[in-house]
C-alpha cells in the first residue's frame, strides 16, 4: 500500500468513515500482528498509526477513569488498561509491539473534565476530551481527528476534545509543541496555554509554556498567528488589544512578571525564498529589498540616506544577520532589532 493511502485509510478509520471492506483490512492487519513481522512505516505514518490505536482504546473506554494532566506511573496505565475491555487491550498491545512504545497517559472522561481557572467555561454537555502526556525522552507526535498533527515535547502534555464541535477547535497544552494545523477558516484553531492564547487558520508554529518558565514563546514557520494574553480573571478572554501577529522567522514571547507581550525575529531567521546574492555594483536599496524576500523580514531604513550607495560583492549560505554584518562592514552602517524588525541605518553617500 503506498504511503498516502495507508495515512488516509487510517485517518478515515479515526473517523469512522471506513467501508466494510477497509474495515476488513484493518482487522487483517490488525489480526496479524501476533507474528514475526515489520512494518516499513514513515515518521508521518507511525504517527498517524498512535492516534488511530488511541483513538480505538478512547473510542471504547467505560468512562470510569478521570481524565489526567500528567504522566502517569506506567504500572498504573497498566492496571487501568488490564480493566478495560479485551478489545482495548489488544490495540494497546498493538501500539506497543508495532510501534515499540509504551502505553501513554490518554484517558477519556464522558463528561466536562476539570479545567484550572483561566481556562474559559465550557457548555456543561461538551464532548469529551483526551489528555495526551509525552513521559518519553523523545517527541511524540498526536494526529487530531480535523488532520491537525501536533509532535510534543518531552514533559508535556496536551488536552484536546474527541471530536471538535462549534465555531472554533480548541486545544490546551503544558509544555512545549509543535503544531501543524489543518488549514479550516471557517473554524480558527486555538492553543490554550496558562499565560497566552495563540489563533490560527492553518499553519505550522511551536509553542513553548513550561510550568515554572518566565516566559511563554511562540514561533511560527508557516503562514502566521495572533497571540494575546490570557485575561486576569477567571475565565476571561485573551486581551485582543494586547494582541501581536507573527510571520514566519518572528516569535512572540510573553513575560508573565512584567506582563508584557512583545514580538522580535528568532535567533537564526531561515531561508523562505532560496536566490542568488550576488549583487555588481547595485543599489543598496536593492540588495536589502533581496534580503527581505528571501527572509520574509521587515527592513527599515532611510531611502534618501543610501540613494546613491551601491555595493559590488557575492554572499553565499552565510546566516541573515551575518550577511547583514557584511553589508554594514562595507558601507560603514548598523543595524538593530526591534518588534520584530531590522532597522538599517546608514550614512549618505555622495554621488559619483
Amino acid at each position: 500500500m503506498e504511503h498516502s493511502d495507508f495515512r488516509a485509510l487510517l485517518g478515515r478509520y479515526q473517523r469512522g468513515e471506513c467501508t466494510a471492506e477497509e474495515q476488513r483490512r484493518i482487522s487483517f492487519w490488525y489480526d496479524g500482528l501476533g507474528a514475526e513481522q515489520q512494518l516499513d512505516l514513515d515518521a508521518g505514518e507511525r504517527a498517524a498509526l498512535v492516534a488511530t490505536v488511541w483513538q480505538r482504546i478512547a473510542s471504547q473506554t467505560t468512562g470510569s477513569h478521570p481524565a489526567v494532566a500528567g504522566a502517569v506511573p506506567a504500572a498504573t496505565r497498566t492496571s487501568r488498561m488490564w480493566q478495560s475491555s479485551s478489545s482495548n487491550i489488544r490495540w494497546a498491545a498493538a501500539a506497543a509491539l508495532v510501534l515499540g512504545t509504551g502505553l501513554t497517559g490518554v484517558y477519556l472522561s464522558r463528561s466536562a473534565v476539570s479545567i484550572p481557572a483561566k481556562w474559559p467555561a465550557k457548555n456543561p454537555a461538551a464532548t469529551a476530551w483526551v489528555v495526551y502526556t509525552n513521559p518519553t525522552a523523545r517527541p511524540a507526535a498526536v494526529v487530531l481527528l480535523d488532520g491537525t498533527v501536533v509532535t510534543l515535547a518531552p514533559a508535556s502534555n496536551l488536552k484536546y476534545p474527541r471530536r471538535f464541535q462549534g465555531p472554533q477547535r480548541t486545544v490546551y497544552l503544558t509544555g512545549e509543541g509543535f503544531f501543524n494545523v489543518s488549514h479550516d477558516a471557517a473554524h480558527p484553531f486555538l492553543v490554550y496555554t496558562d499565560q497566552v492564547v495563540t489563533t490560527v487558520l492553518g499553519t505550522s508554529f511551536t509553542v513553548r509554556a513550561y510550568a515554572g518558565q518566565p516566559n511563554v514563546v511562540v514561533r511560527v514557520k508557516t503562514g502566521r498567528v495572533r497571540v494575546a494574553p490570557r485575561g486576569s480573571a477567571a475565565g476571561a478572554p485573551a486581551d485582543a488589544l494586547a494582541s501581536v501577529v507573527v510571520v514566519p522567522n518572528q516569535q512572540a514571547v510573553y513575560s508573565a512578571g512584567r506582563r508584557q507581550l512583545r514580538r522580535e525575529l528568532v535567533a537564526a531567521p531561515v531561508l523562505l525564498a532560496p536566490q542568488a546574492f550576488v549583487f555588481d555594483n547595485r543599489p543598496v536599496a536593492e540588495v536589502l529589498a533581496a534580503l527581505e524576500k528571501a527572509y520574509g523580514v521587515t527592513i527599515a531604513y532611510d531611502a534618501a540616506a543610501v540613494r546613491n550607495c551601491t555595493l559590488n560583492l557575492s554572499l553565499g549560505r552565510e546566516p541573515l544577520f551575518e550577511k547583514l554584518d557584511i553589508i554594514c562592514e562595507a558601507l560603514g552602517a548598523t543595524y538593530d532589532k526591534a518588534d520584530g524588525r531590522i532597522l538599517f541605518h546608514s550614512r549618505p553617500c555622495l554621488p559619483e
